[in-house]
């Protein structure tokens, strides 16, 4: 997948079950990314800023921070304790 973006440096924010990572993944065995996830972050220019959104809870940080680092996704930061249910963007 090729994006056509502006140079202008960008804030990337994802969800991650269902997006990046199989839904709930973490609770049935161990996570996995879906097909393409993992190339579309790498794919993120490194000056950018990406920051994973979760409704996972805090107990589950460490074990999925350790899954990422394991696969080099790079992230700035991640979000953890959101409730569930979409998540809504808008830049005006």
């Amino acid at each position: 997948m090729h994006l056509d973006l502006s140079p202008l440096g960008k804030v990337w924010l994802l969800d991650l079950d269902g997006t990046i990572v199989r839904h709930n993944g973490y609770q049935t065995g161990e996570d996995s990314f879906l097909p393409g996830a993992l190339e579309f972050l790498q794919q993120i220019s490194r000056g950018d800023v990406v920051i994973f959104l979760t409704s996972r809870t805090r107990e589950v940080m460490a074990k999925t921070e350790a899954f990422l680092r394991k696969h080099n996704a790079r992230y700035s930061q991640s979000i953890f304790g959101l409730i569930r249910g979409e998540r809504k963007c808008s830049d005006y």
